[in-house]
Parts: structure tokens; C-alpha cells; sequence
């Protein structure tokens, strides 16, 4: 199946891609402060060579006509590089490699990837505002306290599975089994989601 016919049968993408910019807008400033220690993390030098999944967690999205989106840290510890090149999970028809970001105007965009870098003995850190992964034509709503399974394909290392809890807020690094601290920033996103939904239905 080409491109242009698998985007016609993705009913409702193009309004979910649209949501995941809202969200990614609201999040981007947050979650730059909460990510920097992720992203300045020394490789953990001391791990036996090969790539390492660390923290992985997906956004809640209780309604069905919203796309998900899923987060984590890839750790190589090899001496080459390597990437993500594909996700699937049973719980979305699609899933997709996305970057969001923000040009100089402040507008943010959304485009799909090919794939995600994992330099040697670095970190590939997806979080809201910048890479993630895509999760479109929900099978069931994301609920907070549930899991989604994700299936992790790369270039080089060997296919890797992961469970990724469903959180309504994003965690802090290592507390990934404490009440999130911005569940109130969450809900807050949801309002301006269920309100571009109200939106796009009387368009």
C-alpha cells in the first residue's frame, strides 16, 4: 500500500497529528526544564555493550478519537551508531516516528521521521516537544494506571519490546513509580483538546 492510500484510510490523522501540536506546544516549555537531566546524562559507560530502553511512558488520551503519544530514553553503549527506525503496538492502527519543534516565531510543526539517532555511548531522548512516538487510530483509550506495549525495531541492534506505563503527567526522572507532579498541566491540555474536538465537529 502506497503513502497517499494509506493516508486516505487513516480516518481522523490529520485531526489527531493537529491535537498532538496542541499538546506539544503546551508541553514544549515544561518539559525542557524536567528533560535536562536526560539530556545531559554521562554514558553509563559501566553497561555491557547494546542499546538500552530507560523510562519509557505514554500520555493519557482517554478519548478514542485522539492520537497517543509515547516517550523514552535510549541509552548505546556500543562504539556505533545506530536508530529507531520503526514502532507498532496493538493498541493504535498506525504508529508513527514524529518530531515536534518550535522555529523561530514560536510557531510549533510536527513531521513525521524516518528515524530516531542513537549515537554511540549517547542518549536518544524522546519527550513532549521534540521526538516521540505516535500512537494513531487509538484501538482503545489510554487511561492513566494502564500500559501500552511497544515494539522497538532498529538498524543494527536486535528488535526490543517494552512495557510503557500510561500517565497523565510527564515524570521526573527515577520517579517513575511516584504521583506525577503535573497532572493539573494534563488536564489543562485535555480541556484545549476536547475543545479543538468541539471545534472540528461543528466546522
Amino acid at each position: 500500500m502506497n503513502r497517499s492510500t494509506r493516508m486516505l484510510l487513516m480516518t481522523g490523522a490529520t485531526f489527531a497529528a493537529a491535537i498532538s501540536l496542541t499538546f506539544a506546544s503546551v508541553a514544549a516549555q515544561d518539559a525542557e526544564e524536567a528533560t535536562d537531566e536526560m539530556d545531559s546524562m554521562a554514558p553509563m559507560e559501566e553497561m555491557e555493550p547494546g542499546l538500552f530502553v530507560m523510562d519509557p511512558w505514554a500520555r493519557e488520551s482517554p478519548m478514542l478519537d485522539l492520537a497517543g503519544a509515547a516517550y523514552m530514553v535510549i541509552h548505546n553503549s556500543t562504539d556505533a551508531d545506530d536508530a529507531l527506525v520503526g514502532v507498532s503496538s496493538p493498541v493504535a492502527e498506525f504508529v508513527e516516528l514524529h518530531l515536534s519543534s518550535m522555529d523561530d516565531e514560536g510557531m510549533m510543526s510536527m513531521n513525521q521521521v524516518a528515524e530516531i539517532a542513537v549515537p554511540a555511548h549517547a542518549d536518544a531522548v524522546l519527550k513532549p516537544g521534540s521526538y516521540h512516538v505516535m500512537l494513531i487510530n487509538l484501538v482503545e483509550p489510554l487511561e492513566e494506571g494502564a500500559s501500552v506495549e511497544l515494539s522497538l525495531e532498529f538498524t543494527t541492534a536486535e528488535p526490543q519490546t517494552v512495557t510503557a506505563p500510561v500517565m497523565a503527567g510527564m515524570p521526573m526522572m527515577g520517579d517513575m513509580d511516584d504521583d506525577m507532579s503535573e497532572g493539573k498541566d494534563m488536564d489543562e491540555d485535555h480541556d484545549m483538546e476536547e475543545e479543538a474536538s468541539m471545534e472540528e465537529d461543528e466546522g
